[in-house]
């Protein structure tokens, strides 16, 4: 019988290890084994999970510890500059990129005990937060007195406004109001020095925290889209926006699932809340869609805009083998978009709107999903009723784990034409891990407007293996790494992977973003992390781990490069 390798962590010095557990008390701070595992568990790791599967210690970190306010944190990082601990900040572990990087002890500071609204500024109309305040309380908080925060991911309570800030941000309703990004006002932050920043208008003494800039260079422009290597966000102030759908969300009238219902489709049939309606159009071909979605935009109407293609298979199915039954039946249209339109001026707001879209779908040549045409279809929509402006239901989706996505932004004709070309490229290449993953190649990819009149549009594919599987894990990596490369080669952006963020390997072995960026990005690391133990080597390589990274991944890199027409990069 083969022997069953044992997989052992690093430790922490033991006279750092009791320095953290001054500060915190020894309740809040754990190397147990199965402490660690639990809080350092990442939801989108297709690279954690291929660790594991080797047996790779580096994939646990060496202690968990949970600070409660913003000077326990700051007391945390200059105790691991001071025993030269390595670091890293954890939130919702949306992204692999939360992995320890390196195999020294690594310290996981969790902020899950730092998750309090703190204000809601009615005639300012903000919202202050700590780090791990979520979407859901928030929103519950703002609605009660009028307001919200303008949009809702796909996981209210998973997703924590200060991760969303340091990386992607989007939700459902981004066509008026912008992407999370577009509404900081201010953050407060411990620096990898240990140093506390203010950023926005409070840095300045005696002013209030109303407005975004500050004194001197816009050093939230640094920590936005950081990916937590400027350092770890503790709080953070949020613009709102008026809000007309009533103080509590509508409930299906079957009442709330349990465990033993929940599947029941029942739960999920609820109408929009008050002064609101979507509208959901299909459409005869991909052209025909691309041209509508355009002309809703430039329209000025409505609030949120997209289109859902695959996801309305396992964002709308009670089980997987619903999901798996609705696409291969193609139950829900190849073509369609939704618009939200609300009732925010007046309550005759949303009969002009539609009036509008009406006109233009007449226009393009679409065709309105109603109780009388594809009725059945339209009631299996429902769960977007309520989901589009705060998520409940969604985060049920019906598939295997979530692995990582390709994002290109542009315009929506760009954008939709390269996500598919792309998405074709990589999958004729390397083949699927899920039938999902052909989503935007039999119908059309998730497509979000993200900023009003749609100037700037994001598109998403993603893939789904079975975690369990290393072979479909290092399927839906090449998948995914294809997808980004396709998105340099077609010179689509913003950043590495369409998202604005900057993640190595990408960001050393892509001269083409910045170009150069990884340059500046160098100086930056070492004026805010000088000793290189906070996230090391996550946006950016130092000029050591630069010079040791492993030449064989170089070689794969530009195997990739050369597969996508690109020229191959080599060490200066």
């Amino acid at each position: 019988m083969a022997e069953t390798k044992k997989v052992v962590p690093a430790r922490i010095p033991e006279e750092a290890y009791k320095a953290l557990e001054d500060i915190v008390g020894p309740q809040w701070i754990s190397q147990d084994r199965a402490v660690v595992e639990t809080y350092s568990k990442y939801c989108v790791d297709r690279t954690g999970y291929l660790r594991k599967h080797m047996k790779d210690p580096t994939a646990i970190p060496a202690a968990i510890i949970l600070p409660g306010s913003t000077e326990e944190v700051q007391a945390i990082i200059r105790v691991c500059n001071r025993y030269k601990v390595h670091s890293i900040p954890f939130t919702n572990g949306q992204f692999s990129i939360n992995a320890p990087p390196t195999p020294n002890p690594t310290l996981c500071i969790h902020v899950s005990r730092m998750n309090r609204v703190l204000e809601i500024n009615e005639e300012n109309m903000t919202a202050t937060l700590e780090a791990y305040g979520d979407y859901g309380q928030l929103q519950a908080e703002a609605m009660k007195r009028g307001l919200w925060n303008g949009g809702c991911p796909l996981a209210t309570t998973l997703c924590k406004l200060s991760s969303q800030m340091q990386a992607v941000g989007v939700w459902q309703t981004d066509l008026k109001y912008g992407t999370i990004s577009r509404n900081i006002i201010s953050a407060k932050v411990v620096l990898p020095t240990g140093d506390i920043l203010k950023l926005g208008s409070s840095s300045v003494s005696g002013v209030e925290d109303f407005w975004e800039y500050g004194p001197g260079p816009d050093l939230l422009g640094l920590v936005r889209g950081s990916v937590g290597t400027a350092g770890v966000v503790t709080e953070m102030t949020v613009k709102l926006h008026t809000w007309v759908g009533g103080k509590e969300m509508p409930e299906p009238p079957a009442g709330r699932p349990s465990i033993r219902t929940y599947y029941e489709q029942k739960y999920d049939t609820v109408s929009p809340p008050k002064r609101h309606k979507l509208l959901w159009v299909e459409f005869p071909d991909y052209e025909t869609e691309i041209k509508a979605l355009r002309a809703i935009a430039h329209s000025g109407v409505g609030i949120g805009l997209n289109a859902t293609g695959v996801y309305n298979s396992y964002y709308c199915s009670q089980t997987q083998e619903l999901t798996l039954k609705r696409v291969k039946e193609k139950f829900f249209p190849p073509y369609n978009l939704y618009v939200i339109l609300a009732g925010i001026t007046s309550e005759r707001q949303i009969d002009y709107e539609e009036k509008v879209v009406r006109a233009i779908i007449s226009e393009v040549g679409g065709t309105f999903l109603t109780e009388d045409y594809k009725g059945d279809v339209l009631t299996a929509l429902a769960p977007w009723n309520v989901d589009c402006i705060r998520h409940v239901t969604g985060f049920r989706m019906n598939r295997f784990t979530y692995a990582g996505s390709n994002v290109p932004g542009g315009s929506v004709d760009d954008v939709a034409w390269i996500t598919r070309e792309s998405l074709r490229f990589a999958i004729d290449k390397f083949g699927e891990t899920y039938i999902t993953d052909r989503g935007g190649l039999d119908d059309t990819p998730f497509l979000y407007a993200i900023s009003p009149y749609g100037r700037f549009w994001l598109s998403e594919t993603d893939v789904y293996p079975d975690p369990m599987n290393p072979q479909m894990l290092q399927r839906a990596d090449a998948l995914v790494f294809c997808g980004v490369t396709q998105l340099f080669a077609h010179k689509c952006g913003p950043g590495a992977n369409g998202i604005g963020v900057s993640l190595e390997p990408l960001t050393s072995f892509f001269p083409e973003h910045g170009p150069n960026a990884h340059l500046l990005f160098r100086k930056l690391r070492k004026a805010w992390d000088p000793y290189n133990l906070y996230v090391a080597g996550r946006q950016v390589f130092t000029e050591e781990e630069y010079k040791a990274y492993p030449q064989a991944i170089i070689d794969a890199i530009n195997q990739m490069r050369g597969l996508c027409g690109m020229k191959p990069v080599s060490k200066e």
